[in-house]
């Protein structure tokens, strides 16, 4: 129990208002249901269509009615931040919920339907379907556009077209990871919006020109821009044109990197891009983990150095944007390729990016403390040292931050694993599953199934969840205190 002194500061999240911020994200739901129904009934799947239609309808009905509570007017309340962090939850958890029922027309189980909807809206890719050159477009469609929406983000999306309170939009765009002023909040989240559009267009525009099908390169260019990982086949990538699987791996690259930066390029031009630590990072990493993955295909599976090369390269990609393709089979891949890939998984891309995973920048932090600490050893024991990243200094409350979340993903990661453990899941398959769920990565090592145990199943769910909001906001949601205590007046 918090002490006397830290009660009387704090407030519990006020349910009026949670409810009306969260009937603007249903809203947007509804709206974002209606793309895959109008594309289901154009391809001939009415039954699809119809309960997308459904769901549209009742999603925006509540958000309508939600928004009408008396005594709420949005305009006059600043969200709290545990009020902005058990909303994202619910809006995920909502989002991943409402398309339930409309997935299982693809003839699964509610538990299989949920895990489909989970991994698609937090961008992870991890599946369940199996047949996928045989199923129906219409639901290809709506793994897809999920992901897509996912990637950007429901709060962003929302505070660009719909939220017009500024202060509001800002603490929700803070729980993707960024620092905003009221001010520029509706801006700048209306800037990602273009860029994030922008991007998947060129996308499209990319893998049709490389040969693939129009209808095709549309499912593979949103997940490729989402980082999400959701292909049309079983063998993911493999099946497809040179040229595209490098195309869909430069668009993965690009969209690991934080997407307000591409908004400076027009004034700043392209070098705005490679003086970012993160970028630089980013880049060294994918090298990194190319250069061990090749030599691990020459070594171990005795590829020749071309073949080793792609895939390595490929798969380095894949794993540092954590994007669910694959070149190959990942269940087949030795133990030392496992391991660097759940390294590289886990670390994932830039802030504000699509990408998953821990975040470059709470690297950079960890290594600029190692840094710092053996700079110590040098200098006077008086001198006054600072942490940088990016010319900018390393303030206690990301050190902090950073220290607590890496806590937090070591004790999700252990916890599950033991689950998978106790089940008589196979040791290193159990670890890259959890990893791969955890970090929103999608690669899988084969355990993935309709044939897994529903517990394991649920386990991946809640992994995925934890990974999309950071962990911190699925805990406040969860945080008896967050509901129960003293109110600030609405």
């Amino acid at each position: 129990m918090p002490e006397p002194a830290v009660q009387v500061l704090m407030h519990a999240a006020r349910v009026r208002v949670v409810a009306g911020t969260l009937a603007q994200l249903l809203v947007m739901l509804a709206l974002l249901s209606a793309v895959p129904a109008a594309v289901a009934l154009g391809l001939g799947s009415t039954a699809l269509a119809g309960r997308l239609a459904l769901v549209a309808g009742v999603l925006c009905v509540l958000g309508f009615l939600l928004l009408r509570l008396p005594g709420l007017d949005l305009r006059r309340v600043d969200l709290q931040w545990n009020e902005a962090l058990a909303v994202t939850a619910l809006a995920f958890l909502l989002a991943a919920g409402a398309m339930v029922w409309p997935m299982m027309a693809a003839g699964i189980q509610p538990i299989d339907a949920l895990l489909e909807t989970v991994s698609a809206v937090t961008t992870t890719g991890l599946t369940v379907l199996h047949g996928l050159e045989r199923a129906d477009p219409a639901v290809l469609f709506l793994r897809a556009w999920m992901q897509w929406y996912g990637g950007l983000g429901i709060a962003v999306l929302t505070a660009a077209l719909i939220m017009r309170h500024h202060t509001s939009a800002r603490r929700l765009l803070e729980t993707t990871g960024e620092r905003l002023t009221s001010a520029g909040a509706r801006h700048h989240a209306r800037t990602v919006f273009v860029v994030y559009a922008g991007l998947t267009v060129l996308a499209v525009a990319a893998v049709w020109a490389a040969g693939v099908a129009p209808f095709d390169a549309v499912l593979y260019a949103l997940p490729a821009a989402a980082t999400g990982g959701f292909a049309p086949a079983d063998d993911s990538l493999a099946g497809l044109p040179v040229a595209a699987i490098g195309v869909l791996t430069a668009v993965c690259l690009l969209a690991a990197v934080s997407l307000p930066l591409y908004a400076r390029v027009p004034s700043r031009g392209l070098g705005v891009l490679w003086r970012d630590e993160e970028v630089h990072m980013l880049v060294a990493l994918v090298l990194l983990v190319t250069l061990a993955l090749m030599l691990i295909g020459q070594w171990q599976q005795g590829l020749d150095w071309p073949a080793a090369l792609g895939h390595g390269l490929a798969l380095g990609v894949f794993a540092q944007t954590d994007t669910g393709f694959s070149t190959t089979d990942i269940a087949a891949l030795p133990a030392a390729a496992l391991l660097v890939l759940m390294l590289s998984m886990t670390i994932g891309g830039c802030t504000g990016s699509t990408a998953g995973g821990l975040k470059i920048v709470r690297l950079l932090v960890l290594l600029r403390l190692v840094q710092l600490a053996l700079r110590r050893t040098a200098v006077a024991e008086r001198a006054v040292l600072n942490a940088r990243v990016d010319d900018e200094r390393v303030e206690q409350d990301m050190i902090t931050g950073a220290l607590q979340l890496l806590t937090l993903w070591l004790t999700v990661l252990l916890l599950s694993w033991l689950v998978f453990l106790l089940h008589g899941a196979p040791p290193l398959p159990s670890l890259f599953e959890v990893v791969s769920a955890t970090a929103n990565a999608g690669l899988s090592a084969g355990l993935t199934g309709p044939e897994l145990a529903p517990l394991l199943k649920a386990v991946l769910i809640v992994d995925m969840l934890f990974g999309r909001v950071e962990i911190v906001a699925m805990l406040v949601l969860l945080y008896p205190p967050t509901w129960i205590g003293r109110r600030r007046k609405t």
